[in-house]
């Protein structure tokens, strides 16, 4: 369903803050208000997408970043935010931490005027299935896993109107995402497709269905807030940060910019495993120790899967992290790969502090 112009407008009024660009009396710029952001952060939460999210957030002179668990959610604490981002990873783990308290506390901020922006997981947790929030009409297409590679996708003109970026083909990440379905309708709420596939690549099992014309970016309104949902990775390559930062648009009333920061001209390349963050402790502060290793100037980290190291990321770093020493979820096909990358002189680390102090594992 497409969204009513007038309907739209009175969503982006709402969200935008009421704050004058002109000069102000003594004349400087009066500055928009940091758009304040909720990352969730907890189990469920795992995959190079995660990371990069904290680190674009925190980079940003945008946004006022905060990383929030299921205990937050649970005690109510979303209402200080304008948006909760729902990264990556898994949408069974994370209900079984949120459960239906935490669910509802989800679904009352959105109806009140909250944001939701969902990723992958994030997407997949907002179907109108069991154990999901419930927000868009759709469910999620019966299909094995797709696996990992960079995908078409198709943005419309619709999309170039809300986000402000050229309708037309671009490529992103994607990772086993969920392909949304039309489903049962989802009362006080309408939502339009802003964005298609245009692939079908295949690492793993038999598509019983293509992905061509499939849903990528959804978005609209449910109560008072609104949902803007994408199946692939767009934070993931810097050259899709642009539309990354482009989703806020129709969230709050504006983009949000992204920054890194600057490299030296020969950095310590590391390769960062982070197909289980979630497995190992407390994921706030893996996340946190990667942004910490990866803000120093003489390191380039990399996130690799499981599946990036059997196709070769090894072969371009000079470390390996391996937080916690947890290889049991990883792709079998990539273990000889680290033994053969151990042999030839190259430490992997167990923990990034190790790396940081230049401590030998």
């Amino acid at each position: 369903m497409t969204l009513f112009p007038s309907r739209l407008a009175a969503i982006c009024a709402a969200a935008m803050p009421l704050v004058s660009l002109a000069a102000n009396a003594v004349g400087e710029d009066v500055r928009p208000p940091k758009i304040r952001v909720a990352l969730y952060l907890d189990v469920g939460c795992k995959g190079g997408g995660v990371i990069h999210w904290a680190q674009l957030l925190k980079s940003s002179p945008d946004v006022s970043c905060d990383f929030v668990d299921a205990a937050d959610v649970q005690a109510g604490k979303l209402g200080g935010y304008d948006v909760l981002l729902m990264p990556g990873g898994s949408g069974y783990d994370r209900y079984g931490q949120l459960k239906e308290k935490g669910f509802e506390k989800i679904r009352k901020y959105i109806r009140e005027g909250g944001a939701y922006y969902g990723v992958c997981a994030g997407i997949a947790l907002a179907l109108n299935d069991p154990k999901r929030l419930r927000l868009i009409p759709y469910t999620r297409e019966k299909n094995p896993l797709r696996g990992g590679f960079s995908g078409a996708v198709t943005l419309n003109a619709r999309a170039e109107e809300l986000l402000g970026v050229p309708a037309g083909t671009r490529y992103f990440r994607y990772h086993d995402g969920p392909l949304p379905e039309k489903g049962e309708p989802v009362p006080d709420s309408e939502y339009e497709v802003l964005a298609t596939f245009d692939s079908h690549v295949m690492q793993k099992g038999k598509a019983t269905t293509p992905m061509h014309g499939m849903p990528a970016v959804i978005f609209g309104r449910y109560g008072k807030g609104r949902v803007l949902v994408t199946v692939m990775h767009a934070e993931y390559f810097p050259s899709t940060h642009d539309i990354a930062g482009a989703c806020f648009k129709p969230l709050v009333g504006r983009p949000v910019a992204f920054t890194y920061p600057k490299k030296s001209a020969r950095p310590l390349r590391v390769a960062f495993y982070s197909g289980e963050i979630d497995r190992i402790g407390s994921t706030r502060a893996v996340v946190e120790d990667a942004l910490a290793l990866a803000a120093r100037s003489d390191v380039d980290v990399t996130y690799v899967s499981g599946e990036q190291i059997a196709e070769g990321a090894l072969d371009h770093v000079d470390a390996l992290v391996l937080p916690g020493g947890r290889q049991k979820g990883m792709w079998a096909a990539a273990i000889p790969l680290i033994e053969r990358f151990k042999s030839l002189g190259h430490p992997v680390y167990t923990a990034c502090k190790d790396v940081r102090s230049g401590a030998q594992p």
